[in-house]
C-alpha cells in the first residue's frame, strides 16, 4: 500500500477510472477489430486508454497490436 501510495502522489500520475461514454468507446473499439476470447480483456483496457487519451502502451503482449490507436512499444525488445 505503501508503495501504490507513494506513486499516486506523484505529480505527473493519475489514477484513471471508467467514466462516462465508456460504453460508447468500448463499442467503437470492438467494431474496429474483431474481439473475443483472450482479447475481451485487452479490448476492455484499449478501450478505457482510448477514452484517456492514452496513445502508447508499453506491454510485451503483442495482441495489443491490432488496435490501431495505440502505439504498442515492447520494454523487453
Amino acid at each position: 500500500m505503501t508503495n501504490v501510495e507513494t506513486l499516486l502522489n506523484l505529480p505527473n500520475v493519475r489514477c484513471l477510472a471508467e467514466e462516462d461514454g465508456f460504453w460508447e468507446m468500448w463499442r467503437s473499439v470492438t467494431c474496429e477489430t474483431s474481439v473475443r476470447g483472450n482479447v475481451v480483456p485487452d479490448a476492455h483496457l484499449a478501450a478505457f486508454l482510448r477514452l484517456h487519451g492514452v496513445r502508447r502502451l508499453y506491454t510485451h503482449d503483442r495482441d495489443y497490436l491490432r488496435f490501431d490507436f495505440l502505439d504498442v512499444q515492447d520494454p523487453l525488445a
